[in-house]
C-alpha cells in the first residue's frame, strides 16, 4: 500500500525550482530587510531589564544548568543564552540586541520557507508563506521589541523540530534514534524559549492524522476510514516521539506552576477556561492575523471558522488539513490567557501563513480558469491571468503592511523605553564606580515598577553589590545612613548624593 504519508514531496515545476526558489528567498530577504532595517534604532523595553537582571543573578553556571532542568520552572531559560553574552560584549546598547533578533528573524523565514516545501506546497505557495512571515505588522511588537526575544526563539526551535520530523516523514521512514534525540533536543529548546510549545505533541499527532487520513480508507477500497486495527498500527510508529514530548511538555507544564519561578504565580499567566474568554482571544487574534483587515464579532469567528474548516476537508489535501489544525492547536497555551496577541502569534502566524497562501493560489486559479474562458481576457492566456491575479494579491498585502508600519509599529517604536535610554544614558555620563559588596540605593526614580533596580544591578555588573529601590522599599532614615552611595533624581537628572 502507498500512502500520502510515504510518497516524496512534489513539486509543480521541479526542473526549475533550483533556481527559482532561491530567487524567491532572495526577493523575500530584500523586502524583509527594507521593512525591519529601522527597528535598530530602538530602545530597550522595560522588561528587558527584568530580563536581563534575572539571567545576570543567576550567573553563567546557573543559566547553564537552567536548560536542562526543565522541570524547576526556571524563567524561560533559553532567554539567557541570547541576552547574557550580548550584555557581557556590549553592555547596555540597544543596537547589537536588536541586529541580533533581526538575524534570528530572518532565520525564521528560511525556516518557514522550508517547512512548507516540506509539507508538500508548491514553490509559490512557500514564497507567499515566507512573505506574510517576514514582516506582519499586525503582530506589532514583534518589530520592535527585543523582549519578543522568547517567541523568536520558540519559532526557530519549534519549526525546526517539526520540519526536521516532517522531511524525515516524508522520505517514507520514522526517525531513528540520532535523529530522535536532535528532535528532543530542539523541542527542549522550544519549551525554555517559551510556553507556546507546549502543544508540540498534539502537532505531530496531527500531522500523522492529516497525512494519513485521506489514504488509509482508499487503500481499502470499501473504507472511507481506517478501522480500529488500522489506527493503533499506526500509532505505534510515532509514539516515542509524542510520548518523549508529552512527557517534556508535562514536566515543564509542572515547573511553571510548582519551580522555583512560577510563571503560572503571576496573575498575568493564570487561564481562565471560560467560552468568553476563547472568544476574545479569538476576535483579537484574527483581527491582529488578518494584518487588521477585519475586526470580527462572535458571528465572524464563527463564519471564519466554517470557512476554513470547509475549505480543509472538502478535499482529501492533507496540507490544509494539517495547518487546520495547526491554527487550532498551536495558541491554546496563550487563548485562556488576557492580552496575549500581536507578537505572541508568531508561532500560530506560519500555519495561518500556509494555508491563507494554499488557498489564496487555488481561488487565483479558478478565478484564471474562468476569465481565460472569456473572450476579451482569453487572448492573455491562463498563465498570464494567473499571474496578474497572484502579483495584485501580493501587492495588496504588501502595500497593507507598508501602511500598518507607518500607522501602527512606528509610532509603537518612536516611544519605546525612552525614559530607559535616558537613564541608561544619564549613568554613562555620570559613569558611577563602586565597589564589592557595596550597598546602593536610588531615590525618586522616574519609574512605577523596578526597573531602576534592574539598571541599577546591571550597570554595576557585580553581583555582590546590593541596588535598593527608596520608592519601592522605603528604606528607614537609618537604613539609608548605612548606604554607601546614594543616587537620587533632581528634575529629572541622576545625581550621586554619597
Amino acid at each position: 500500500m502507498t500512502t500520502l504519508l510515504t510518497q516524496p514531496a512534489r513539486n509543480s515545476a521541479p526542473a526549475f525550482s533550483g533556481l527559482r526558489r532561491p530567487v524567491i528567498l532572495a526577493a523575500v530577504l530584500a523586502y524583509f530587510v527594507a521593512l525591519e532595517q529601522d527597528r535598530i534604532g530602538t530602545y530597550f523595553a522595560a522588561d528587558d531589564m527584568m530580563n536581563l537582571a534575572t539571567y545576570f543573578r543567576m550567573g553563567p553556571g546557573g543559566a547553564l544548568e537552567s536548560q536542562f532542568l526543565v522541570w524547576r520552572g526556571f524563567y524561560r531559560p533559553r532567554g539567557a543564552a541570547f541576552y547574557l553574552p550580548l550584555f557581557h560584549w556590549f553592555g547596555l546598547n540597544p543596537a547589537p540586541f536588536q541586529i541580533a533578533i533581526l538575524s534570528i528573524l530572518a532565520l525564521n523565514i528560511f525556516l518557514a520557507f522550508r517547512f512548507a516545501l516540506a509539507l508538500g506546497s508548491s514553490d509559490l505557495v512557500a514564497g507567499l508563506t515566507a512573505l506574510i512571515v517576514a514582516y506582519h505588522p499586525g503582530l506589532t511588537n514583534l518589530h520592535y521589541n527585543v523582549d519578543m526575544i522568547y517567541d523568536v526563539l520558540c519559532f526557530t526551535f519549534f519549526v525546526g523540530g517539526l520540519l526536521l520530523y516532517v522531511s524525515i516523514r516524508r522520505q517514507g521512514r520514522f526517525p531513528r534514534w540520532p535523529e530522535m534525540a536532535a528532535f528532543a533536543l530542539l523541542y527542549l529548546c522550544a519549551l525554555n524559549s517559551k510556553e507556546m510549545a507546549l502543544t508540540m505533541p498534539l502537532v505531530l499527532l496531527a500531522y500523522e492524522v492529516a497525512q494519513t487520513l485521506p489514504s488509509v480508507g482508499a487503500a481499502t477500497g470499501s473504507e472511507r476510514f481506517p478501522r480500529t486495527r488500522q489506527w493503533l498500527a499506526l500509532a505505534r510508529r510515532p509514539a516515542c516521539l509524542v510520548l518523549l514530548t508529552s512527557a517534556l511538555a508535562l514536566a515543564s507544564l509542572y515547573g511553571k506552576k510548582f519551580g522555583v519561578q512560577p510563571i503560572m504565580d503571576r496573575p498575568a499567566y493564570q487561564p481562565v477556561l471560560s467560552l468568553e474568554r476563547y472568544m476574545a482571544f479569538q476576535k483579537a487574534s484574527l483581527y491582529d492575523l488578518s494584518g487588521h483587515l477585519a475586526r470580527p464579532g462572535w458571528h465572524g469567528v464563527i463564519v471564519f471558522w466554517a470557512l476554513v474548516t470547509y475549505l480543509a476537508w472538502r478535499k482529501p489535501r492533507p496540507l490544509l488539513r494539517f495547518t487546520w489544525a495547526y491554527m487550532l492547536l498551536t495558541p491554546l497555551p496563550i487563548a485562556f490567557l488576557t492580552d496575549r496577541t500581536q507578537g505572541c502569534l508568531y508561532i500560530p502566524l506560519v500555519g495561518s501563513a500556509i494555508f491563507a497562501s494554499a488557498t489564496f493560489l487555488d481561488a487565483a486559479r479558478a478565478a484564471a480558469d474562468f476569465l481565460s474562458r472569456e473572450p476579451l481576457l482569453g487572448r492573455l492566456g491562463r498563465v498570464w491571468i494567473l499571474a496578474m491575479l497572484a502579483a495584485g494579491g501580493i501587492l495588496f498585502w504588501v502595500n497593507q503592511m507598508r501602511t500598518l508600519k507607518a500607522t501602527v509599529v512606528k509610532p509603537a517604536a518612536a516611544v519605546q523605553g525612552t525614559v530607559t535610554a535616558s537613564v541608561i544614558g544619564q549613568l554613562r555620563e555620570l559613569n558611577p564606580h563602586v565597589r564589592p559588596r557595596s550597598q546602593v540605593v536610588f531615590l525618586n526614580d522616574p519609574f512605577s515598577d523596578w526597573d531602576m533596580t534592574f539598571i541599577g544591578t546591571l550597570w554595576f555588573r557585580d553581583r555582590s553589590v546590593h541596588v535598593y529601590n527608596q520608592r519601592l522599599e522605603h528604606l528607614s532614615p537609618a537604613e539609608l545612613a548605612r548606604m554607601d552611595h546614594v543616587f537620587d533624581f533632581r528634575s529629572g537628572r541622576l545625581v550621586q548624593l554619597k
